[in-house]
C-alpha cells in the first residue's frame, strides 16, 4: 500500500529528522537519568518500562511544535516530553493488566513479571512522579494541561471498559472512546510543546487539533494491528481486544455491513465469547467476504489525510513541515500491516 500523502522534499525532510532524532536520543538520556529519582523499591520495576524502547511519539511531538519558535529551552522541552512519556507508559502499564497482555516491546508485561497488584501500583506511582515533574516550571499551565489529559485518558479507558461486550456500540461512540483515550494525549503533547516555545494560543489550538487528530487514527492503526497484525512482526500480544470484547473499528464494520438478519445473529453469537475454532474460522470468513481489511485501511487513509490537511494548515513552517514528515512515515507502517488480508487471531490454519 502506498501512502496517500505526498512526500516532502526529500532534502528538507532529512534535516528536519535529524533535528527530531538528536532530541529523541537525548531524550534517552534524560529519561534515564530521571529514573536515579525514584524510590530504591521502585527504581527497577520503573526502568523495566521506562526504558523498554517504544516508539516516543510524544515526546517527538512536543519538540516538533515547539521548534519554530525557539523560546524555550532544551532542558524544558527535554522535561515537558518526559513528563507526557511517562503519563503515556502508566497508562500502558494499566492497559496490558486490562487486556491480560504477556508481552509488550518483545519484553514480558510488567504484571506477567511482578504480578498485577505491583503492576497497579507501579502505574499509580509513575502518574504522581510525572505530575510532579510537571510542577517544576515556573507556570502551573503545563500541569493543568497534562492533568487534564490524563483524567480524559482515564475516561477512555474507562468508558471502553464499560462497553466490553456491547455489540450494539456505534462508530461514533468508538470514536469518541479512543478520542479519551489516545487523543488527548497527543492533543497535550502537542499543546504543551507550543505554549513553552511561547506560541500565541491560535497556534496552540491549532496543533493541539492536529495531535487529536493524530492521536485518534493511531489508535485505529493500533487497533487495525490487533486484528490484522502479527506478534512476531510487532512485539506485543495481539488479538486481545477481541477476547475481551471490545468493539473496535474492524468488528464495528462488519456488524455495520450485514443483513439485519445476519447482524443479529452474529451479535448473539459474539456475546456467548464461544472462541472455538469453528467460530473464529465462520467470523474470519465474514471479515474477507466484506473486505473488512480494505474497508478499514480506506478509512484510515482518509482520516490521515485530513490529519495532513491540519498540519498543512499550521502557519509556522517548520512546525507544519516536522508534523507532515512524522506523517509521511506512516507509508512503511501501512504497508507493513496491510500485507495480513486475513484477521490474525480469527484464521484457524
Amino acid at each position: 500500500m502506498s501512502l496517500f500523502l505526498k512526500q516532502p522534499n526529500i532534502n528538507i525532510a532529512i534535516t528536519e529528522l535529524s533535528d527530531s532524532v538528536c532530541f529523541l536520543s537525548s531524550f534517552e538520556v534524560y529519561l534515564a537519568k530521571l529514573i536515579s529519582l525514584f524510590d530504591v523499591q521502585t527504581k527497577d520495576l520503573a526502568s523495566h518500562v521506562l526504558l523498554n524502547g517504544g516508539k516516543r511519539i510524544r515526546p517527538f511531538l512536543v519538540h516538533a511544535c515547539a521548534v519554530g519558535k525557539l523560546k524555550v529551552s532544551k532542558e524544558d522541552l527535554l522535561k515537558a516530553a518526559s513528563v507526557l512519556e511517562i503519563v503515556h507508559v502508566a497508562t500502558l502499564v494499566h492497559d496490558d493488566i486490562l487486556d491480560n497482555a504477556e508481552m509488550r516491546r518483545d519484553k514480558s508485561t510488567l504484571h506477567s513479571v511482578f504480578g498485577r497488584q505491583t503492576s497497579i501500583l507501579l502505574g499509580d506511582a509513575l502518574f504522581s512522579f510525572a505530575l510532579e515533574l510537571a510542577t517544576e516550571f515556573p507556570t502551573t499551565k503545563v500541569c493543568n494541561i497534562v492533568s487534564r489529559a490524563t483524567r480524559k485518558t482515564c475516561t477512555g479507558e474507562i468508558n471502553q471498559n464499560f462497553n466490553k461486550g456491547n455489540y450494539d456500540l456505534s462508530a461514533e461512540q468508538y470514536f469518541s472512546i479512543i478520542q479519551d483515550k489516545t487523543g488527548e494525549l497527543f492533543n497535550a503533547s502537542c499543546s504543551v510543546g507550543a505554549y513553552l516555545a511561547g506560541a500565541d494560543d491560535e497556534l496552540i489550538t491549532l496543533v493541539g487539533n492536529f495531535g487529536t487528530s493524530l492521536g485518534v487514527n493511531y489508535q485505529i492503526y493500533d487497533d487495525l494491528i490487533d486484528t490484522f497484525g502479527s506478534e512476531s512482526s510487532f512485539g506485543k500480544t495481539l488479538g486481545t481486544d477481541f477476547e475481551s470484547g471490545k468493539l473496535t473499528l474492524p468488528i464495528i464494520r462488519l456488524l455495520e455491513s450485514l443483513s439485519p438478519e445476519k447482524k443479529i445473529s452474529l451479535k448473539s453469537d459474539l456475546s456467548k465469547n464461544e472462541n472455538t475454532a469453528q467460530f473464529n474460522k465462520y467470523l474470519a470468513d465474514l471479515f474477507i467476504e466484506y473486505n473488512i481489511h480494505h474497508l478499514c485501511f480506506s478509512e484510515l487513509e482518509t482520516r490521515l489525510l485530513n490529519s495532513k490537511s491540519i498540519a498543512l494548515s499550521i502557519p509556522d513552517s517548520n512546525i507544519s513541515l516536522k508534523l507532515v514528515t512524522f506523517l509521511s512515515s506512516f507509508d512503511a507502517k501501512l504497508s507493513k500491516l496491510s500485507l495480513n488480508l486475513v484477521p490474525n487471531f480469527l484464521a484457524i490454519p
